[in-house]
């Protein structure tokens, strides 16, 4: 059984309202949508960095995940810093430092400096990303606070979805660097309205910073996405790989032992006690994870199976963005109805199944199947990414919003980054096989070394070729990674199934109704102010 619901000073009746805070929500609106934006809009761009830098499958995926992951490991640093100093102000320094990042992707001349200054980027969305939340939990009281979180995701899901549409039309007319540079007015708009319009906020409590936290659980997750995506190429044995697990180990563990002596940990683990955080931190993770894997491939998959512009497949994945936008504010409406257990669980339910409609894509899939299996996987995912993150936010004192909204938040980025990790290394290597198993013996052998490098790598190869032997390889490289990516899918498939074992069994069947404090976490007496007098009150049990 859950953790009840608890009392606090915050109820909805004696929270101040803050008469700024519609504008406020449009801030950090406009801020987590340019980084969530940046999450996806370079997926269509990897077809003309393949190209144009030359760089390799496992090279792509760095491109996307260094971001992600520096992004992730990061957050919780950045939530602490922000609580400590100041929101805003650590907000506005991270915004600052996304923009300048943003500027040197453009001018990256090759694939190693565009992956160093992504994840400069992802520096600055650490310390932008757990603000927005947390200083949309401190502005809105807790009656408000849910469908400005709805409000919040809906955007968020906006910018996932819009990425690949807005990457490939600007790919198409601008280059590839272009998606990098339409960051700049973003964030000379965002940069505005912080420090017009946001007010300050952080934690009343002198906390320090836990900086050997910070580093343990950065290098270990590195670490980790670093052998996982090096594995299928360097071998599964190999010395490299066995001592970047062997690191992930020791980093992840020493920093588990780290939080649980420190006074002040980064990431206080008492919150994991509370099952509906911990099963929504878990579920959020998972679904960001089949989110990420089947972007990463449709983008290429439409881009350079079926010829399609970049353009024509970034429009191709809106519908999962639109769908999300349709099912967000309905979650919202539906959630104290049914409950959020119901609620999610339906939710993973249908986003399994978009994820099993994508499994039976084949080289000439049509365009109408392909949108109806995206919409499903979209409108699934915003009727739970919602009630999840609301779940999680109401978990953790107000204090610690900005650890709470950093957890969300890493969740999400750590989901995605494992994903493309993961599963692109198990379609790299079948594709790889699938690739010696058609073409050894067929083309000359420098030929089919360069073909194994990826399906971007192959098709510029196929561009060099005289036209017979251009079309052999043309073929196979395609039924080779379409094979490869739907065997992909059908991981994600099985591991969001599982999924669904975790919200049937720790998502509650209520909402909070009243924001966590420490004493309730802990589990001592639950006080609730009535009056102005404490009056000790029972804590209702959710299932």
């Amino acid at each position: 059984m859950a953790l009840g619901v608890i009392g606090d000073t915050n109820t909805a009746a004696q929270e101040p309202r803050d008469s700024r805070r519609w504008w406020v929500l449009g801030v950090m609106s406009l801020s987590i949508l340019m980084v969530f934006l940046d999450n996806t809009v370079v997926n269509t761009a990897l077809p003309a960095i393949s190209r144009e830098l030359e760089a390799s499958t496992s090279t792509l995926q760095w491109v996307v995940d260094s971001y992600s992951l520096i992004l992730a490991g990061l957050l919780l640093l950045g939530g602490t810093i922000g609580d400590r100093f100041g929101r805003r102000r650590w907000m506005f320094v991270g915004m600052s430092v996304f923009g300048l990042a943003s500027v040197g992707a453009a001018l990256s001349p090759n694939a190693e400096v565009l992956i160093a200054f992504r994840g400069l980027q992802g520096v600055g969305a650490a310390l932008v990303m757990p603000a927005t939340l947390s200083i949309l939990t401190d502005v809105f009281p807790r009656e408000e606070r849910t469908m400005a979180i709805g409000v919040w995701t809906g955007v968020g899901a906006l910018g996932i979805g819009l990425g690949p549409a807005f990457g490939g039309y600007l790919v198409d007319n601008a280059g590839w660097a272009s998606v990098f540079w339409m960051h700049v007015p973003l964030v000379l708009a965002a940069l505005i309205g912080i420090v017009a319009i946001v007010p300050e906020s952080k934690d009343s409590r002198a906390r320090s910073l836990d900086i050997p936290g910070g580093v343990l659980a950065t290098v270990g997750l590195i670490a980790l996405v670093y052998g996982i995506i090096r594995g299928g190429e360097a071998g599964w044995t190999s010395a490299e790989i066995l001592t970047s697990f062997t690191v992930a180990t020791g980093a992840l563990l020493a920093f588990v032992i780290t939080e649980l002596r420190a006074a002040e940990p980064m990431l206080p683990l008492r919150f994991f006690k509370q099952r509906d955080f911990t099963a929504s931190v878990v579920i959020i993770g998972l679904m960001m994870f089949a989110m990420f894997v089947s972007f990463f491939f449709l983008t290429q998959y439409f881009q350079l199976v079926q010829g399609r512009s970049a353009l024509s497949a970034g429009l191709l994945i809106l519908p999962t963005s639109a769908a999300m936008m349709v099912g967000a504010p309905i979650s919202g409406a539906l959630v104290r109805r049914v409950g959020p257990r119901v609620l999610i669980s339906a939710s993973m339910v249908l986003m399994t199944a978009g994820i099993l409609m994508l499994t039976q894509v084949q080289v000439d899939t049509s365009t109408t199947y392909v949108i109806a299996a995206l919409s499903t996987f979209g409108l699934a995912a915003g009727l739970g990414m919602a009630p999840l993150t609301d779940t999680v936010m109401a978990a953790v004192p107000v204090d610690d919003a900005g650890i709470g909204s950093a957890v969300n938040d890493v969740t999400r980025e750590l989901g995605g980054a494992l994903g493309i990790a993961l599963i692109g290394s198990l379609v790299n290597g079948w594709y790889r096989g699938n690739i010696d198993e058609t073409l050894t013996g067929q083309v000359p052998a420098e030929v089919l070394e360069a073909s194994r490098e990826g399906i971007g790598v192959a098709t510029l190869t196929a561009s060099q070729l005289p036209a017979e032997v251009a079309t052999t390889l043309t073929a196979t490289a395609n039924v080779a990674f379409v094979d490869a990516m739907t065997n992909g899918f059908f991981v994600s498939a099985a591991i969001l199934l599982a999924t669904l074992a975790v919200a049937l069994t720790m998502v509650p069947t209520r909402i909070r109704e009243v924001q966590a404090t420490e004493e309730s976490i802990d589990g001592e007496p639950v006080i609730e102010l009535t009056g102005g007098q404490p009056v000790p009150v029972p804590v209702p049990i959710e299932d």
